[in-house]
């Protein structure tokens, strides 16, 4: 098949879109110079005269957007009226999460959190935000260009429809780093692409005219980069993706290019009017397109009135054009549309995609050209939505003062906009968030006079959390409903297949809080730091949410792991991991080794009933009626119209009766699958738990912040000779700073030290710090206060032997969890080798277990360090080197041991 060639023959009558978004300036991030220019090249390239595939009116430019919302608008609106080519731009910061997953693009407002299960706040997720745009396009190509770090990683995140035209083109390889350009004349990237579209093809490979593809693009791109490295040392490699025929993205200067054809526009207007059309965010200007255009895009995308608009041009040669035009026209009849009235829906991380679907699907309802609504779906991380409403003040007027780590509550900030409507996984979590306590918020710190009121209006669907057993595993029928979660538990343990019993992280989703309660069980024999540190010890870190979970357990290394590990979920989490290759619905992470699941319902977790919540808040009295109209509307539409009852049930929810009760599925149902109609009880509801208090839902949150805590803490500091010359002991970001700040995550009942292991004694160590414990900024003062010493070599390994036997002594029934954190810049453990190493490795595998934590300052250390690898691996731990942000990862690997955030 010929290219995609938005110039050509009948393409040239459409409408194409491109969208430029830069961010130069970071609210909590590093500055990037450049972005401005880059944004003029981009649009340079694609518009220049002679060669551009787009007109200056069609490209849009927005330069550093604060929140996710904006840019979502931007890309909703180019998402809808491309009918041609939609091409996409975005330079600035990308980041990844722990896992080196779940790939973002950072805004201005962007910030990077502590929270493993929500690491990155007002931050555009890929997956999410970005491809559910691009999805949804009826654009007849689609090309996304990224500029920034971990650009490669979208290519590992894609969920793409077979028959959809799509390419990507990636500054970087998956999981590398660009180094940050400090000139303001653009990232080297960005100025080879604008070289190559401006300059034509070369005549090497070229298609007869000249026409510059995206795959001669990829080629003269990356001949250009070739040589440079990235961040990590590697070559930089761009990367090239592309589903079905390639894309134009520059005429060529030969004769087959033909002429440009540019659609007539209207005489100007008498008076200056209101205009939809595309917005530069800042100082630049960017050209509008005519009302005309508007007007033909609009309509004529909508097939149905495609003989309508025929006839009106007819009349409009008649001279009756006037009265018919302006009645058509949508808004105000100049072809403008109103901004619609946006509807905030905050739910939970375990419902976002289902509640998008919904979403998406009462809004493809309204057929006409100018939307009255929009809908935002977000998620927060459950205990963040709590405390923010029992806290409501601070989000309409937050604290006036942060700390310096800026570590304060502004759920403005966090969590984003105050929501209209609030879809929890379970009624109990609402009742919670009225409770104002300081007990109920588990935080000690409550923000007087609550501005937030709640009507409840009713459940949407229903899903029982259950016990998803692999099918190799086996349990007694007779406990498969109507049995407490601890007897099963105990009857999985009794088994000789070893089985292991995982969730996802409590504080994340309401589903994990409630089967956490019910592990906790008054009667259940094991405490909370035992299955704590037993779920630890099989996966680090928790997944936040019920689907990361079932990922995690297809991705494991640990192969035998996917099928002993019997997860707490809902039904609906395991009738979607359920499916097999080719089936509707299967999750993209789901490997065709994953083990089929049986559900298995204990009796004492509270089934989920996702609440639809009204939420309202004082002072908010504008447009308050048609709100008010427009959510019951969506109410109405949610609870009583099959095809939304459809959207959950295809997703594996039970849906809702006229008396409210949860319903037995129906044919359209996921659970009617046939890889489910053995693994659920479809037909009859089993039963369900008692409804959870705020109380008991607080205590077991208090429990679980506990349960790996009060721990025991071991430092030790590389204070040689080396680090001094290598410039990275003192500073911002070095060795002590980075000791220092991760002391946050210590409480006052936990015991830590920092011990020197470049002594000027004899001793294999000295105290900087005595291991005891203590008032956190003393010590943090005492790390500060360090020097290091003078031709003097770190004594690591017999460093880290003391530290071992000192972390496991000590007379306390109790058994804490225990964390040694080696900070080093290698050179003095890089000979630990053979023998020696191997029982080092072997002596840190002895129970009871001390994780391991290597803070490597040298670039590299965490692939090239066998030390490093071998023994954060045997121990369970985790190796950082500069190639992630050491201060924010330190501070969270500690964390998981101390009780600062529990205080």
């Amino acid at each position: 098949m010929p290219p995609y060639n938005a110039r050509s023959g009948e393409n040239r009558r459409k409408a194409h879109r491109a969208l430029l978004i830069g961010v130069d300036r970071y609210e909590h991030l590093g500055r990037l110079p450049g972005v401005p220019r880059n944004l003029e090249l981009m649009k340079e390239a694609l518009t220049a005269e002679g060669t551009g595939v787009f007109d200056p009116d069609e490209v849009m430019v927005l330069l550093d957007p604060r929140g996710r919302h904006t840019v979502g608008e931007a890309l909703g609106k180019a998402a809808e009226e491309a009918e041609g080519l939609l091409v996409v731009y975005f330079v600035g910061h990308g980041q990844v999460d722990t896992y080196g997953k779940n790939f973002h693009l950072m805004v201005a407002g962007s910030k990077v959190t502590r929270d493993k299960s929500h690491p990155f706040s007002n931050a555009l997720a890929w997956h999410k935000d970005v491809m559910h745009w691009l999805w949804e396009s009826e654009a007849e190509h689609v090309v996304v260009i990224l500029d920034c770090c971990y650009a490669g990683n979208a290519l590992k995140e894609l969920d793409l429809n077979p028959e959809k035209r799509f390419a990507l083109f990636a500054a970087i390889r998956e999981g590398a780093e660009i180094p940050v350009a400090r000139s303001a004349g653009g990232t080297r990237f960005t100025r080879e692409i604008h070289r190559v579209l401006t300059e034509g093809a070369t005549e090497e490979g070229s298609l007869p005219g000249g026409d510059v593809l995206l795959a001669h693009l990829d080629t003269r791109v990356r001949e250009a980069l070739a040589g440079l490295k990235a961040y990590d040392g590697q070559d930089w490699i761009p990367v090239e993706f592309h589903q079905g025929d390639d894309v134009v993205l520059a005429l060529g200067r030969g004769e087959s290019a033909g002429p440009r054809v540019v659609e007539p526009k209207p005489a100007p207007k008498a008076e200056a009017e209101p205009d939809s059309g595309f917005v530069l965010a800042t100082d630049t200007k960017a050209v509008p397109p005519s009302a005309f255009r508007r007007f033909r895009d609009r309509l004529w995308r909508r097939r149905g009135v495609r003989r309508s608009l025929t006839l009106v041009m007819v009349l409009a040669l008649l001279g009756t054009t006037g009265v018919i035009v302006r009645n058509l026209l949508p808004g105000d009849g100049t072809g403008s549309c109103a901004p619609p009235m946006e509807l905030r829906v905050l739910t939970d991380p375990d419902l976002r995609a289902t509640v998008q679907k919904a979403a998406d699907a009462y809004l493809k309802r309204d057929s006409r050209a100018c939307r009255r609504i929009g809908i935002n779906v977000y998620e927060a991380k459950a205990t963040d939505a709590v405390a923010a409403f029992q806290r409501s003040k601070a989000w309409q007027s937050p604290d006036g003062e942060c700390p310096a780590s800026g570590e304060c509550f502004r759920p403005q900030r966090d969590i984003g906009a105050q929501p209209d409507i609030w879809i929890p996984a379970a009624d109990s979590t609402w009742q919670r968030a009225q409770d104002t306590s300081a007990a109920a918020s588990g935080n000690g710190k409550v923000t007087g006079g609550s501005v937030v009121a709640f009507n409840r209006l009713g459940p949407l669907a229903y899903t029982p959390m259950v016990l998803a057993v692999p099918d190799g595993l086996s349990l007694p029928t007779a406990l498969q409903t109507g049995s407490p979660l601890r007897e099963l538990v105990s009857a999985l343990g009794a088994s000789e297949q070893k089985a292991s019993v995982l969730r996802a992280d409590p504080e994340n989703t309401d589903g994990a809080l409630l089967a956490t309660t019910a592990l906790y069980s008054p009667t259940s024999t094991a405490q909370p730091s035992e299955l704590e540190q037993g779920m630890e010890g099989q996966l680090t870190p928790m997944p936040g949410t019920a689907a990361e979970l079932m990922c995690a357990l297809a991705a494991s290394p640990q192969k035998t792991l996917e099928d002993r590990a019997a997860v707490l979920i809902p039904e609906q989490t395991m009738a979607q991991f359920n499916l097999r290759p080719g089936d509707k619905g299967r999750q993209s992470c789901a490997k065709d080794t994953l083990s089929g699941r049986t559900a298995w319902y204990p009796s004492d977790v509270p089934m989920l009933d996702l609440p639809f919540v009204h939420v309202t808040w004082k002072g908010a009295a504008r447009d308050a009626a048609r709100r008010k109209q427009a959510i019951g509307s969506f109410h109405k539409w949610l609870s009583e119209d099959t095809s939304a009852q459809r959207v959950f049930t295809e997703d594996g929810f039970r849906g809702v009766t006229s008396d409210g009760d949860p319903a037995s599925p129906d044919e359209h149902s996921l659970l009617k699958a046939s890889a489910n109609t053995r693994a659920v009880h479809s037909d009859k509801l089993p039963q369900n738990g008692p409804p959870a208090t705020s109380a008991s839902l607080t205590d077991t949150l208090r429990r679980y912040r506990r349960a790996l805590g009060p721990g025991r803490v071991l430092y030790l500091l590389d204070t040689s000779t080396s680090m001094t010359d290598k410039r990275v002991f003192d500073g911002s970001g070095r060795a002590k700073d980075l000791v220092s700040r991760s002391m946050n995550s210590l409480g006052s009942e936990d015991e830590y030290g920092v011990w020197s292991i470049a002594p000027v004694s004899r001793k294999d160590h000295s105290d900087l710090v005595t291991f005891a414990r203590h008032s956190r900024a003393a010590a943090q003062r005492k790390v500060r206060a360090a020097k290091p010493v003078a031709d003097v070599n770190a004594r690591v390994a017999a460093g880290l032997r003391d530290a071992l036997t000192e972390l496991r002594g000590g007379t306390s029934d109790a058994d804490p969890p225990r964390l040694l954190v080696l900070v080093t810049d290698d050179e003095d453990s890089a000979g630990i080798k053979g023998a020696e190493l191997t029982s080092l490795v072997k002596e840190a595998e002895t129970p009871p277990r001390v994780r391991v934590v290597v803070v490597s300052l040298q670039g590299g250390g965490c692939t090239s360090g066998a030390l490093n690898r071998q023994l954060t691996a045997a121990t369970g731990g985790r190796c950082l080197d500069p190639s992630v942000d050491l201060a924010k990862e330190l501070q969270a690997e500690v964390a998981k041991t101390g009780t600062g955030d529990a205080e």
